[in-house]
């Protein structure tokens, strides 16, 4: 069985869609062919064993519950084979001796965070792209002077975090776990393969990176700025003494 996740917009109103809901972030159905689908709030779909036709049925019926559909689509696929002697999870193979809906979605919660952080990842990357000249810059006494640049940049990752932290909650584990413990071993095997803890580290890490070089360019600019303001008053204040004088002793001897 083909597993595919797919980000497909910021945000997925899973009222709207009307897909039975298994906790207040996704919701499941399944389908005539008996396939899963998978919806999560923060924009991503997991489509479980479904054909080309039956997956663009469903495609359109979700694109009207989402909101800011994506032009570019990450993707992130799996083979799902069941009647296996063990569980394993290897290089995209996912065996299994048989498959229940909770594992589906367990499987589905794993594939969504890789999907997510395959999204942020790039966008990261080209963030990377703009603060680049900004630490060679500094590395030769210079400063960027493009602020409005420099805020864009920074609001981006600042997006990114405050999305990881509270909507995606990359540590969280899915709500079935509590009620079935047993899904732990399935649960920690995927989290290894897809190593979601540790790009969701690496990531955090470089957007600490992107946010304090950005940091540190701005409070010289504004230093800078504010410095050169005092000039300018001091500069003022002689104009206007010479001014003063010209009128006590000059113009008045």
């Amino acid at each position: 069985m083909l597993v595919a996740a797919e980000h497909i917009a910021k945000s997925i109103d899973l009222k709207q869609l009307g897909y039975p809901k298994f906790s207040s972030d996704t919701a499941m159905t399944e389908t005539v062919s008996g396939g899963y689908l998978v919806v999560f709030k923060y924009g991503v779909v997991v489509y479980f064993g479904l054909q080309t036709a039956e997956k663009d049925a469903h495609k359109k019926e979700i694109h009207r519950a989402a909101k800011n559909i994506h032009s570019y689509q990450e993707t992130e696929t799996a083979t799902l084979v069941q009647g296996s002697d063990k569980m394993t999870v290897y290089d995209g193979n996912i065996s299994l001796p048989a498959v229940s809906k909770e594992q589906v979605l367990v499987i589905a919660d794993i594939l969504g965070k890789s999907v997510i952080l395959s999204w942020y990842e790039s966008q990261v990357n080209e963030m990377f792209e703009t603060i680049e000249p900004i630490a060679e810059k500094m590395k030769k006494g210079r400063i960027l002077k493009g602020k409005k640049q420099l805020i864009q940049t920074l609001g981006g990752a600042l997006s990114i975090q405050n999305a990881m932290l509270s909507r995606i909650r990359l540590d969280d584990k899915p709500d079935i776990l509590w009620d079935m413990p047993e899904l732990e071993k399935l649960y920690h095997l995927l989290n290894n393969e897809y190593e979601i803890i540790e790009r969701q580290r690496v990531l955090e890490g470089r957007l600490k990176m992107i946010t304090d070089t950005i940091s540190f360019n701005t409070d010289i600019l504004d230093y800078v700025s504010s410095h050169r303001v005092e000039w300018y008053i001091t500069l003022l204040i002689v104009v206007e003494i010479v001014l003063t004088l010209y009128e006590l002793f000059l113009r008045h001897p």
